[in-house]
């Protein structure tokens, strides 16, 4: 006997904001379509689409995310696929969460880098849109400017466990061939005034690239100097000045 399909759960999130948001299912599918054209994608879901949504199906690709963001755009708040009872995918507005915190700007942009980094690199595959800031423009505009910037805690860093040390020979060296090792900068080091004049040598070097030849010629040395560089001093201990 051939064993019958497992039954899909019916999402009641889904059904739940549909409710919320005064959607019908046509006017849902309506609106993934043509936030998926803002985005450069020829969506052609109807309201049988959204039906299967609701009986448990999972739409797929970057079609979570723009359903989180039609959602998002019309209740005001920002959902997420997982708020929706989807599986969570590639977020179509990377990098576009406004920050309640500091520390949380800097976990975004930090991810922002890295979805840039790469020959693969998932933030080119996004399509750019205006639209997409409206949600965070908004929440920028009714905000409240920091009161602390500065960063005095140096996090304290737990050793891993079960790994043993591996001892290390002493092999004499030539003095004149001896140089100074590069300091490696880690989370907590003191940013100093040094490495904030080092920062404006780089950014006044990739303005004049970008002046020059355009933003994609250096585009990939600029994003390792900001995850590996720029990065770690924004994870570091500094005062309000």
């Amino acid at each position: 006997m051939t064993e019958r399909p497992a039954q899909r759960t019916p999402n009641r999130q889904l059904a739940a904001l549909i409710a919320e948001a005064g959607f019908s299912n046509a006017g849902l599918a309506r609106r993934v379509d043509q936030l998926g054209l803002e985005h450069g994608l020829d969506l052609r879901y109807d309201k049988t689409s959204v039906t299967r949504w609701l009986r448990g199906q999972q739409p797929r690709g970057t079609t979570p995310a723009l359903i989180a963001e039609v959602f998002t755009r019309r209740l005001g708040r920002r959902l997420t696929a997982q708020d929706l009872g989807l599986d969570a995918c590639a977020p179509v507005y990377a990098g576009l969460e406004f920050a309640g915190s500091p520390e949380e700007a800097v976990d975004i942009i930090g991810g922002l880098w890295r979805k840039d980094s790469g020959s693969h690199a998932e933030l080119r595959k996004i399509a750019f849109t205006p639209a997409g800031l409206v949600v965070p423009s908004r929440d920028w505009l009714i905000g409240r400017a920091d009161e602390k910037v500065a960063r005095t805690e140096v996090p304290v860093r737990i050793p891993a466990q079960g790994r043993p040390a591996t001892p290390r020979l002493a092999v004499p060296l030539d003095p004149s061939r001896r140089r100074a090792a590069p300091a490696e900068r880690g989370p907590g080091q003191k940013v100093s005034g040094g490495d904030l004049a080092a920062l404006r040598s780089v950014g006044e070097l990739f303005r004049s690239l970008d002046d020059r030849y355009g933003g994609g010629h250096a585009r990939q040395a600029l994003v390792r100097y900001l995850e590996h560089e720029l990065e770690p001093m924004l994870r570091g201990t500094y005062g309000e000045q």
